[in-house]
C-alpha cells in the first residue's frame, strides 16, 4: 500500500510582502488504488459565507415544487407494476418513483423529506434510512423482474452548489450496466489488486489507515470512515466503507442505519462550519468478482468566488479531469474525528 506525493515549491517576489522573496508550496498526491493524481493547493483561500437558507427555499418554491407532499401524488410519475404493484416504493417519509427524464432503462428518484427544505443538522438518521432502504427495495424489485440490475447507483446533490435543480432533497438512482468512468477504474484496478496480491485492496486500505491513524475516523457499527488520501472536492472528501458487502443488495438494514449514523457526525460538522452543499455516492460492484467492498463517498461542495457565484469546478478539473483541493485531508480528518469520538 503506497501513498505517494510529491511536494512542489513555488519561488516569486511577493508584492505584498515588499516584494520580497516568497515560497508557497503545494503537493500533487497520487491515488492509492488507480493512480489517479490530485493538487492540493490554494489553501485557505476560500470563504465560507453565511447562506439565508430561508430565502433560498422561497425563491425555490416560485415555481412550484413536484416532491413537496401536497402534489408528489399528482405529479410524479409511476412505476409498471411488475416492478412496483402500488406504482410506487414508500418507506417513512421517502418515496421513490421512475425518473421523467431517466439516465438509464431502470431510473429512479428517491425524495427523502416531506419537508421541502432540511438544513444539514435538521436531517434525522431514519430520513436516511428510509431513503436507502426504499431505494434498495426498488433494485431488489428490478432484479426479480430482469433477474440481473448490474450497478446499483445511488448519488445525491445537495443544494445548488452541488448541482441541486431542485432544493428538495432527494437522490438518483440507476441500475445500469455501465458504472460510470470513476466506479469502473476502481473496479478495474480492485481486481488487479487481488489477482497480484491475492487479497483484497479495501482490507488493506482499512488495515493501513488505522495503523497511520492519519485520515481515519472511527467505525459506526459495521461501517468504517476515513478521509481519502486524493479527494475529489476542492474542500475535502468523507469515504465510508462497507467491509464484506460487494453489491448494492448485499446493504442490510444495520448497514444502512450505521451509515446514517456516521453521515449525522459528517452533517453536524459540515453546519458547523458553514458548509451547506455536498454530493454523496454509493459505489458498489456487481458482485464479489469485482474485488470491490461497497462504499460511499460524501464531497463537500461550494463556491471558489462567492462574490462572483463562482463555482467550484474549474478548467483543472473539468477539461484535466484532475481534482484539487484546498485542504490537507490530514487536517481535515483532525478536524472530524472528534465527531465521531461521541459515538
Amino acid at each position: 500500500m503506497e501513498f505517494t506525493r510529491f511536494n512542489r515549491t513555488t519561488r516569486f517576489l511577493d508584492p505584498r510582502a515588499d516584494w520580497k522573496e516568497t515560497t508557497i508550496n503545494s503537493e500533487i498526491r497520487l491515488d492509492p488504488l488507480t493512480g489517479f493524481s490530485g493538487r492540493i493547493a490554494h489553501f485557505g483561500s476560500i470563504a465560507r459565507p453565511v447562506v439565508d437558507l430561508d430565502a433560498l427555499s422561497r425563491a425555490s418554491l416560485e415555481r412550484g415544487c413536484p416532491f413537496c407532499p401536497e402534489v408528489i401524488e399528482q405529479v410524479t410519475p409511476q412505476f409498471p407494476r411488475n416492478i412496483a404493484p402500488n406504482g410506487r416504493f414508500r418507506r417513512g417519509e421517502a418515496l421513490v418513483f421512475p425518473n421523467l427524464s431517466p439516465y438509464d432503462a431502470h431510473s429512479a428518484v428517491a425524495v427523502v423529506t416531506h419537508a421541502h427544505l432540511v438544513p444539514t443538522s435538521a436531517f434525522t438518521i431514519d430520513h436516511w434510512v428510509d431513503a436507502l432502504a426504499a431505494s434498495i427495495a426498488y433494485f431488489s424489485a428490478v432484479h426479480r423482474a430482469e433477474h440481473h440490475i448490474g450497478y446499483g447507483l445511488i448519488a445525491g446533490n445537495y443544494m445548488p452548489m452541488a448541482g441541486a435543480s431542485l432544493l428538495h432533497p432527494h437522490l438518483q438512482i440507476y441500475a445500469t450496466e455501465r458504472p460510470g468512468n470513476w466506479l469502473q477504474a476502481q473496479i478495474e484496478a480492485s481486481t488487479r489488486y487481488y489477482d497480484a496480491h491475492h487479497h483484497l485492496f479495501w482490507e488493506d486500505l482499512l488495515s493501513e489507515e488505522r495503523r497511520l491513524q492519519e485520515r481515519y475516523l472511527g467505525a459506526t457499527g459495521s461501517v468504517e470512515w476515513l478521509v481519502p488520501f486524493v479527494p475529489l472536492s476542492f474542500i475535502g472528501d468523507i469515504e465510508a466503507l462497507f467491509p464484506d458487502r460487494f453489491s448494492i443488495l448485499d446493504l442490510t438494514e444495520d448497514d444502512l442505519r450505521a451509515f446514517a449514523t456516521g453521515l449525522q457526525h459528517v452533517l453536524q460538522f459540515m453546519a458547523d462550519q458553514h458548509l451547506y452543499s455536498f454530493n454523496v455516492g454509493f459505489y458498489p460492484g456487481q458482485s464479489v468478482a469485482d474485488r470491490l467492498w461497497v462504499h460511499a463517498r460524501i464531497s463537500f461542495r461550494g463556491m471558489i468566488n462567492p462574490t462572483l457565484h463562482s463555482p467550484d469546478v474549474s478548467a483543472i478539473r473539468q477539461l484535466y479531469d484532475e481534482p484539487f483541493t484546498t485542504l490537507y485531508p490530514e487536517a481535515l480528518a483532525r478536524d472530524l474525528k472528534p465527531y465521531f469520538a461521541k459515538i
